[in-house]
Parts: C-alpha cells; structure tokens; sequence
C-alpha cells in the first residue's frame, strides 16, 4: 500500500518540484539583475537544451522528494531513522541531478557550501514541519482531555 501511495504522491510532486526550480531561477534572475534561466558556466551549451534538462530535473526531484515522504507513514520506525532514510534518499537524488544541470560546480569548496546549504534548507524544513504536527498533536490531545 505504501508503494500505491508513494507513486501518486509522487505524481502529485512534479509541478511542485517544476515550481519551486522556476521560482528560484525567477529570484535569483531578480535578485542579481541577469535572466539566470541558464545556470553560470553553461552558457555555451545549447540553452534550449540545457533549460529542457533542468526543467526535467525538477520534475524529478520533486517526485522523489514526494513520493519518500510516504518514509514517515512507517510506524514502526523512529523518527530519527525516518528523516535519516529521506534526507539519504533525497541527497542521493538531489545532489547528482543538481551537478549534471549545472546548479553546483564541479569543485570541492562549491560542493560543501552546496551540501551545507542543503543540510540547513531540510533542517529548516524539517523542524518546522515538526513543530507543526506537536502542535496538532497537543491540540487534539487537549480535545481528548476536554471531552473526558
């Protein structure tokens, strides 16, 4: 059944995924004064091409990112080897795809700031998502409490 689900949420991840990259590329554009639709260094490539290849990386990055959110409907794991098991998943993904269309440079210094980056980005995200389900989760305990 997770499988079923992890597909359709996956599906329903794509123009978010399409949505996000293109948001980003809009504010960097803004930002620093230059259309960054192609990303820095690749400007000699076919930029047709290079805008269809991160287009199609969104796309599938935001199916994956998607669908293994399904990781933390597994009740039997803890929530540390949940978010474990996402964070790997979505790196092993993410990371790859982001070098091949150019959004990381190919070197060591570049490579860091990037996981870095990346790291604080899911933290960020993770904990306020967190935070937000203990906060239902005591309010529908206090609803509990009430009607006891």
């Amino acid at each position: 059944m997770l499988f079923k689900k992890s597909i359709l949420r996956g599906f329903l991840g794509i123009p978010i995924g399409v949505f996000i990259s293109t948001t980003i590329s809009i504010i960097y554009s803004l930002a620093f004064g230059e259309i960054m639709a192609i990303p820095y260094g690749m400007e000699s490539s076919n930029s047709l091409t290079v805008y269809i290849a991160q287009y199609f990386v969104s796309i599938i990055i935001g199916f994956v990112f998607s669908a293994s959110s399904v990781i933390f409907e597994i009740d039997e794991w803890s929530l540390l080897k949940q978010t474990v098991v996402h964070f790997f998943i979505t790196t092993l993904v993410f990371f790859p795809c982001s070098i091949k269309v150019g959004w990381i440079d190919v070197n060591p210094m570049s490579i860091l700031i990037y996981i870095g980056v990346f790291i604080f980005i899911y933290l960020l995200v993770w904990i306020s998502i967190y935070f937000t389900w203990k906060s239902k989760i005591k309010k529908l305990n206090n609803k509990l409490e009430e009607r006891q």
